[in-house]
């Protein structure tokens, strides 16, 4: 029995003397371990060149054609703030035209309203300012109805809306009338839808 034990622990004993001492850990010392952190690491990166049409330079045609262009791109987070500035506009509507015979006489009839409210612009955005410094007044729409017959014009009359008060629109129907707009030689009645409306800036 004896003889058995030995030979059962000799045969254990080889396999261990074969594989050696275990491997030292890679830091021997507090001290080794220590001086490696110190040391800077040094990192390689390496870049692709991308295509100049997707992330062109400053030095690119493209770039330097709109730093030269004299479009506006919008103002500077450094500029002032400017103040606000509002101005009363008029302009005409959607014109409609009674009793012309042909598309050739509707589209000079129309032609003559739209001519009508641009010739006396002016004077008219002048009657909405002065209605909005008595009382304020929103965007309003008054409608005039014009007879033409044979190049004569009839009276201006005011057919709907009211801007402000009647005194708005006695200044809006004496501009309207004294317009100087050649008429067209046909029969036909025009109404003339005007808007007016202040616009920020």
């Amino acid at each position: 029995m004896p003889s058995i034990a030995l030979l059962s622990l000799s045969l254990l004993a080889a396999p261990i003397l074969a594989a050696g001492p275990p491997e030292r850990d890679a830091c021997e010392g507090a001290e080794r371990c220590d001086s490696e952190a110190g040391e800077p690491i040094e990192i390689i990166v390496r870049t692709q060149k991308r295509p100049d049409w997707l992330f062109p330079g400053l030095d690119h045609p493209r770039v330097q054609a709109y730093f030269r262009s004299g479009s506006s791109v919008g103002g500077s987070l450094f500029d002032e703030p400017e103040a606000e500035q509002r101005r009363p506009l008029v302009r005409a509507g959607t014109i409609s035209v009674r009793g012309a015979d042909s598309r050739a006489d509707r589209k000079a009839a129309r032609r003559f309203a739209r001519e009508l409210v641009a010739d006396v612009r002016p004077a008219l955005e002048a009657c909405y300012a002065d209605v909005l410094a008595r009382s304020p007044t929103d965007a309003a729409r008054l409608t005039f109805h014009v007879e033409l017959s044979r190049g004569e014009r009839g009276a201006v009359q005011v057919s709907a809306g009211t801007l402000g008060d009647v005194y708005g629109n006695a200044c809006v129907h004496g501009v309207l009338e004294f317009a100087d707009v050649d008429a067209p030689k046909l029969e036909a009645g025009v109404d003339i839808p005007v808007w007016f409306w202040m616009q920020t800036m």
